[in-house]
C-alpha cells in the first residue's frame, strides 16, 4: 500500500516538473501576420544633359545673346567671338585654293596637248610623263589645300557658340570684351526634358518592371517607372543605383526627395526576428510552433530592424509572445485562445 502511494507521488512530481519545463508562448499563423510594407529611399532628379559650354579657340567675346534663366532651342546662338583673324585665315586658304585651281587648269591643258603630240609621234614618253607628274602633283596639292581651308572654316564656325540641345541657362560665366581661352566655360546649359530619377537601394530589394513607384518632393507625388537597376554594388554604401523615368509630370532637375514603393511580396513584421546560433554561426530567423515544440526557421535575406519577405506557408504558426525565451527543439505550450 505504501509502495503504491509512493509511486503515485513520484508520477505526480514528474508530471509537474514536465509541465513546468514547457514554456508558455503565443502564436499566430503566417497568414494573420503578412502585410505589404511601404519603403522609401533618398532620390534625386538628374538632367540627362548638364553641360558647361566652352570656347574652342582663343578670341575676344563680342556678343552674349542669353542671360541666366533663358530657355533656348537646339542651334540657338548663345555667344559670339571676335572672328576677324580666323575669317582672314579662311580667306587666305580659299585664295590659295583658287590659285591651285588656275594652275591645275593649265596643267590639264598641257597634259592633253602632250598626249596628242605623243600619239602623233612628236613627243617622247619622257615628255608625256613629265606632264602627268605635274598634273598629279597639283591634284595632290589641291587636296592638301582643301583640308587647310576646311580647318580654317571650322575655326570660323567655332566663333559662334550654339546650344547643342534645348534647355535653360543656369550660369553665365562669359563677360563681354573678355578673352575666351580654349576650354574656358562660357555658359552652363541644363536640359529640362527627359530628366530621370536616381536612387540608391539595398541589393536585397527586388523590383519588377510594372511595380508602382513614385517620387515625393515638396509634398507632391510624381509617378515614376523603373528603367534600370545598375548591376554594380557600391562598396562603401552597400547599395545599388537605380534609374527611373517619369511617364507623366516632370519634377525640376536637381530636386531631392524620397522614392516611395510598396513591396511586391508579402512580408512579416521586423519585431518577429530573433537571432539563434546554428552551428558556428548566428543567424536571423523566426521561431515557429511545431505542435508542442519550438522550431527555428532561418531567414538569410532578412535585415535586423526591417520587415522581411518570407516563403512560409500561410498556415505555419509563428511564435509571437515568448519568442525570445525559446530555442530550437524546446518544449512549448500555447496559451489559451492561441492558434492550435
Amino acid at each position: 500500500m505504501a509502495t503504491s502511494r509512493l509511486l503515485s507521488l513520484i508520477a505526480c512530481l514528474l508530471s509537474t516538473v514536465s509541465a513546468q519545463a514547457e514554456i508558455a508562448v503565443s502564436a499566430k499563423t503566417v497568414g494573420q501576420l503578412l502585410f505589404y510594407p511601404q519603403f522609401s529611399a533618398p532620390a534625386e532628379v538628374l538632367s540627362k544633359q548638364d553641360s558647361f559650354l566652352s570656347a574652342q579657340l582663343s578670341a575676344q567675346i563680342e556678343k552674349i545673346h542669353v542671360e541666366v534663366g533663358d530657355q533656348v532651342a537646339v542651334g540657338d546662338t548663345l555667344v559670339e567671338l571676335d572672328c576677324a583673324i580666323y575669317e582672314a585665315q579662311l580667306n587666305t586658304q580659299k585664295a590659295a585654293l583658287g590659285e591651285i585651281d588656275v594652275q591645275l587648269n593649265l596643267a590639264n591643258d598641257q597634259y592633253r596637248r602632250a598626249k596628242s603630240l605623243n600619239e602623233a609621234g612628236n613627243l617622247g614618253e619622257e615628255g608625256l610623263q613629265l606632264r602627268v607628274t605635274e598634273l598629279e602633283a597639283l591634284q595632290a596639292r589641291r587636296k592638301v589645300q582643301e583640308q587647310q581651308a576646311r580647318v580654317a572654316q571650322i575655326s570660323v564656325d567655332r566663333c559662334v557658340v550654339t546650344a547643342p540641345f534645348a534647355g535653360v541657362v543656369t550660369e553665365r560665366s562669359a563677360q563681354l570684351g573678355a578673352l575666351a581661352a580654349p576650354g574656358s566655360a562660357l555658359i552652363r546649359l541644363v536640359q529640362l526634358a527627359g530628366a530621370e530619377l536616381s536612387a540608391r537601394v539595398l541589393p536585397t530589394q527586388n523590383f519588377v518592371g510594372q511595380q508602382m513607384l513614385s517620387f515625393e518632393y515638396l509634398n507632391q507625388i510624381y509617378p515614376a517607372q523603373l528603367r534600370v537597376v545598375l548591376p554594380v554594388v557600391d562598396a562603401r554604401q552597400r547599395t545599388q543605383e537605380m534609374r527611373l523615368a517619369f511617364p507623366e509630370e516632370l519634377p525640376p532637375p536637381g530636386a531631392a526627395g524620397r522614392l516611395l514603393w510598396q513591396a511586391n511580396q508579402p512580408h512579416l513584421p521586423a519585431e518577429l526576428l530573433v537571432r539563434r546560433q546554428q552551428g558556428e554561426e548566428w543567424q536571423l530567423g523566426v521561431m515557429l510552433a511545431d505542435g508542442d515544440t519550438a522550431r527555428f526557421y532561418p531567414t538569410p535575406n532578412a535585415i535586423e530592424g526591417q520587415p522581411f519577405a518570407t516563403d512560409l506557408p500561410t498556415e505555419a504558426q509563428v511564435i509571437t509572445d515568448g519568442r525570445l525565451l525559446v530555442d530550437d527543439g524546446e518544449a512549448i505550450s500555447l496559451r489559451g485562445g492561441d492558434v492550435n
